[in-house]
């Protein structure tokens, strides 16, 4: 990637990043600048941010066995189109969540008993 260009605030704040010249982001930078460098990490530390990766990643697992659910339910493909691999990862999943969705009809029924 070239220098980006930025927007500023009236107090010399950089406001806004963008691949190319815009009215308002006009001055190229570097990309290793201080400035730029912490307004992409928005202030935060590297463990920060690797902690925030993490924790987008466990949660976009879902979202990705859930399109692979959605895909095969509506036969685009068929779980045998996958590799072994992933084919064993993903039933181990359904059959977690099956045996976790039967536990919760049974703690339905005692309220006092927490799930992790």
């Amino acid at each position: 990637m070239d220098m980006p260009y930025v927007a500023r605030d009236d107090q010399g704040h950089i406001t806004d990043v963008q691949e190319r010249e815009t009215e308002m982001a006009y001055e190229q930078v570097a990309l290793d600048d201080p400035e730029l460098v912490s307004y992409l990490n928005s202030g935060r530390g590297e463990s920060e941010i690797r902690a925030e990766l993490e924790a987008s990643d466990m949660e976009f697992i879902r979202v990705i066995e859930d399109v692979i659910t959605v895909l095969i339910d509506k036969r685009v493909f068929m779980l045998t189109d996958l590799p072994a691999p992933a084919q064993q990862k993903l039933a181990r999943r359904y059959k977690l969540r099956s045996n976790l969705s039967d536990l919760g009809g049974i703690i339905g029924d005692h309220e006092d008993i927490m799930l992790p």
